[in-house]
């Protein structure tokens, strides 16, 4: 009878301690991810920029551009778990940080950051809900895209 009461007391320690392991490993999994949400903020900032933008890229460019950065900021945001972007707070930088860009400092300063997320995330362990592949296609292309505007001589 009392090897019963120790098999059960067995039992439910390890049901107990099962059950808590997940959170233990979910808690050190978790931690912050500043290229990611530097890119987020960029990404915000850079999208904000070029729709006031009056440069005369050929057609479709900036349109494209434009997709490309909401894209990315969204798939950014669902790994991130971002609510509202309209007032996450990725970095802190002053205008002397975009005085180092000769032009468009706003679209150099969201590739600069989204290169580098894009390190981070393709070396983060998690896969952010099967989210990870499809940001880093939606980085790969807004980064092109972004080059592209960069790029363009009239």
């Amino acid at each position: 009878m009392s090897i019963r009461i120790v098999r059960w007391f067995a039992f439910f320690a390890l049901v107990s301690l099962t059950g808590s392991i997940p959170s233990i490993a979910q808690a050190q999994e978790r931690r912050d991810y500043p290229n990611l949400s530097a890119a987020l903020h960029e990404l915000r900032e850079a999208h904000q920029h070029l729709a006031k933008a009056q440069d005369n890229w050929p057609p479709g460019y900036r349109d494209r551009a434009l997709q490309a950065i909401r894209d990315a900021m969204k798939s950014v945001q669902a790994i991130l778990q971002v609510k509202d972007v309209e007032r996450f707070r990725g970095v802190d930088r002053d205008d002397d940080y975009y005085r180092r860009y000769k032009d468009h400092p706003r679209l150099r300063a969201a590739l600069h950051d989204l290169r580098e997320a894009r390190n981070e995330l393709r070396d983060a362990r998690a896969d952010f809900g099967d989210m990870k592949d499809r940001a880093l296609d939606d980085i790969d292309v807004a980064v092109g895209d972004i080059l592209t505007l960069i790029r363009y001589r009239k």
